[in-house]
């Protein structure tokens, strides 16, 4: 049993029920091969990735990206990417730590 009830998923159908993985995955899929988009770049963990980076990116907690998640574990760490230009500048920042 889900936490979640029908009105407070982001995607419903007409009648209010939650769309299925599936079927959203799908219709995406199918809405990139029709704008010439390479489809197969495109998953379900493409959508948990994105909504972790932008959780993480808006400084949400934790555990809150967790919950939001529906992540039983830590593991949704490993869908947040950190950019290039994010990790040169921890770099920069610990070389000006070590040098003071």
């Amino acid at each position: 049993m889900s936490i979640f009830s029908n009105s407070e998923s982001f995607f419903i159908t007409n009648k209010g029920d939650p769309l299925s993985r599936n079927f959203f995955i799908s219709h995406v899929k199918c809405t990139l091969d029709k704008l010439g988009l390479s489809s197969e770049k495109y998953n379900g963990h493409s959508f948990r990735s994105g909504a972790a980076t932008t959780a993480h990116k808006a400084r949400l907690e934790d555990h809150l990206i967790q919950t939001l998640g529906r992540w039983s574990s830590d593991c949704y760490t490993k869908y947040i990417h950190t950019s290039p230009d994010v990790l040169r500048q921890a770099q920069i920042q610990m070389t000006s730590t070590l040098n003071n």
